[in-house]
């Protein structure tokens, strides 16, 4: 459990003035999840439009009050950072929020700002931090208060009561200190640039399971090489994924973006038949696995355990690894 800061004013009041008028006047959208794997979802507004899995700094898409909050917000509470999100969030009688985090990465932080002028006790409302099964700490939406945790900590927004009369009204800023993961920054870029969002993969987009697989190996303490190919594993094609979104003759690409050794884990990969030749591999304590083509490679003990790491990230993110239990024990603890 990290540390939770509360803030009693974070804007002062001619700017809180400013960015409530602005807040006011949104043009509110039905169906934000904070739990993906639950249906129902609340209401929003995105002034900084990026998903959950960016780290890039979004900053200059603020405008107006916003754009000014966000720099007093840095000049006087956090130092200087880079935005990764900003948004406004609305809940009503019936809408409620569920547990969820907002980040894999340790350094990531999210600021609640609570933006009703008036809110009593009576209406619930509360934002629930959790450690484990136990509330860590429980904070009722009190007017300009703000709420700082990790984002990799258990949350949620708790229902308003039926007594309640008001919208349930917060501003988001979610943010990572500057530079945190340039490789990470990299990747996006490059899987943007390639279109990896434009192709589909286990119900979502490539891009999307591409960006899970890097940070799950980096939550789990793999290397910088490790975590790279993580991110670009079946950018080549696989046994099972076989659209190739590069070619081999486009590798120099992929080299420039994740460097030599990576590149050659990712061709790695992708000659394999997996994820059962690894499984097997484990099981019988061998390092000869089987190829796509039906010969066999005899890996160094390294490059097996680099390719089950990478598997094991790569079915945790289509919630397929329990199939697998010799390949599940490399997320089970940071190596």
């Amino acid at each position: 459990m990290n540390s939770i800061q509360r803030i009693e004013q974070v804007l002062p009041p001619d700017l809180l003035k400013e960015v409530k008028t602005v807040i006011d006047n949104v043009p509110w959208k039905y169906g934000w999840s904070s739990n993906k794997s639950i249906e129902y979802t609340h209401w929003n507004h995105s002034f900084a439009k990026a998903g959950a899995l960016n780290t890039l700094d979004v900053s200059t898409e603020l405008q107006g009050p916003i754009k000014a909050a966000w720099e007093h917000i840095q000049q006087n509470i956090i130092g200087p950072q880079a935005l990764l999100r900003c948004y406004t969030n609305s809940h009503t009688y019936g809408v409620e929020g569920y547990p969820h985090t907002d980040s894999k990465r340790s350094v990531d932080k999210t600021l609640i700002i609570y933006m009703n002028p008036e809110w009593s006790r009576d209406w619930g409302g509360e934002t629930t931090v959790y450690h484990e099964d136990q509330i860590a700490h429980a904070e009722l939406p009190k007017y300009n208060h703000g709420l700082v945790f990790h984002g990799e900590d258990w949350h949620s927004a708790r229902s308003v009561t039926r007594i309640c009369p008001a919208q349930r009204i917060t501003l988001m800023f979610k943010y990572a200190p500057l530079n945190t993961d340039p490789r990470r920054d990299d990747l996006q870029r490059f899987l943007t640039l390639i279109g990896a969002d434009k192709i589909k993969h286990s119900g979502r987009n490539l891009w999307t399971h591409l960006l899970n697989v890097y940070d799950l190996l980096k939550a789990h303490g793999y290397n910088q090489d490790v975590c790279s190919a993580g991110g670009l594993h079946s950018i080549f094609g696989t046994n099972i994924f076989k659209h190739s979104t590069l070619t081999p003759e486009q590798r120099v690409m992929v080299v420039n973006t994740i460097g030599e050794c990576a590149t050659g884990y990712v061709e790695l990969f992708s000659s394999v038949k997996r994820p059962s030749t690894l499984e097997l591999a484990l099981k019988h304590n061998t390092t000869t696995v089987e190829l796509n083509d039906g010969s066999t490679k005899t890996l160094s003990l390294i490059e097996l355990n680099i390719l089950c790491a990478i598997e094991a990230a790569n079915l945790a993110d289509q919630k397929s690894l329990n199939k697998y239990p010799l390949i599940a024990k490399f997320l089970r603890k940071p190596k």
